[in-house]
């Protein structure tokens, strides 16, 4: 397959290239591409939308969970106790 590009889409992948991001031409065309297609998937923006809040929730700060933790969150679950 051929693609005919504008010289401003060529100047910008060689820069891409250039700025060490890529090593080739193929591969900046290529993800352009697979971003292209998650757009047009939802389920994929869902997925990648989350990765990006779970990403930020882990390198940002945090205390580890204890069994006090725990205990809350099963009693939380499960609710107020109904006789």
């Amino acid at each position: 397959m051929q693609v005919t590009l504008s010289k401003e889409l060529e100047a910008f992948i060689a820069e891409k290239v250039q700025n060490g991001g890529y090593a080739t031409a193929d591969e900046v065309v290529r993800e352009a591409l697979r971003d292209l297609k998650a757009k047009d998937d939802p389920a994929e923006v869902d997925s990648q939308e989350l990765a990006e809040l779970l990403l930020t929730a882990v390198r940002g700060p945090h205390r580890p969970l204890t069994a006090e933790h725990f205990d809350q969150l099963r009693s939380r679950a499960r609710g107020p106790v109904t006789a």
